[in-house]
Parts: C-alpha cells; structure tokens; sequence
C-alpha cells in the first residue's frame, strides 16, 4: 500500500479480510460493572415517547351514528393505523375497494362482510385492491383494525 488509509486499497482488501482480523484478536473482559453503568445511560436517556399506554375508556370518538374509533398508535415507518372500531348493532357501512391492506381481528360480536361472517376470535385480511361486500353487524362488535393511511374508510349507516 502507497498510503495508509488509502480508501482504494482498504476496498480491495476487502471485509472478509477484516472480519478475520477482528475474529483473530482475543476476546477481552469488560469490567463487571461496565453493563450496569451503560444500561443506567441508556435507560436514563430513552426519551418517555417509547412507552405509550393506552386507558380503556379514554380517545373514543364518534365516527359515525353507531360507530367509534379509539386510535392507538400510528405508525410512521410503516405508513398504518392501529385503533379499535365499535359498532353498535344494526351498522352497516357500503362495500368499498380497499386502498391499502387492512388486518381486522374481532374481539367481541361478529360482523358480515358481504357473504363471510366473522366472529370473535377471528381474524380477516383484506389486501390492498381487494373488494368487500357490504359490512353490517347485526348484534355489534368491537374490532381491532390496522389500516394502511391512504384507506378510505366508507360512510356508515345504522339500519
């Protein structure tokens, strides 16, 4: 090598080469009381935004006549929406395209979603493009649903 630290030459030595290197030295030893001491710093600067909880009966909003939405968490990096939708007996809501891909877990009732009845404990997804016949519930649900931002979510109606 011409010159030390030569960025074309370390590019031909390659990572392989490197990665001997660092397996070659002998492991060291940290001082007992290092992990203590770098955990304390990482808990004491986690900012408080990491943990979030939600209360039960806190953020319902009315979506519609028969229908509330509890948002719990947007997500940025991945472009969803996670809340929970509950809908009273009698709702119904038009079938709809779907613009992003949905996840619906029912937590308690059922739902119809055009022929396809869905009961507690069940989960449903819909891809992006797929169609829905019309949603209705006859005895009420509570839904957890994860919806990408761009789903247009269709008016809704109670019967």
């Amino acid at each position: 090598m011409a010159e030390s630290g030569n960025l074309a030459e370390m590019e031909v030595l390659g990572e392989s080469v490197f990665a001997a290197w660092a397996d070659a030295l002998p492991p060291v030893a940290p001082p007992a009381s290092l992990r203590e001491r770098v955990l304390g710093r990482v808990r004491a600067k986690a900012p408080k935004s990491l943990l979030r909880t939600v209360r039960a009966e806190d953020g319902w909003v009315q979506f519609a006549p028969g229908i509330d939405f509890k948002m719990l968490y947007r997500d940025e990096a991945t472009g969803t929406n996670t809340f929970l939708a509950r809908l009273q007996p009698g709702v119904t809501m038009p079938e709809h395209t779907h613009s992003s891909t949905e996840e619906c877990y029912v937590i308690e009732g059922e739902i119809k979603l055009g022929e396809v009845t869905v009961h507690a404990g069940d989960f449903h997804l819909a891809h992006k493009g797929a169609h829905h016949g019309v949603l209705s519930t006859s005895m009420g649900a509570l839904l957890y649903l994860r919806v990408g931002w761009g789903e247009h979510i269709p008016e809704a109606s109670p019967q």
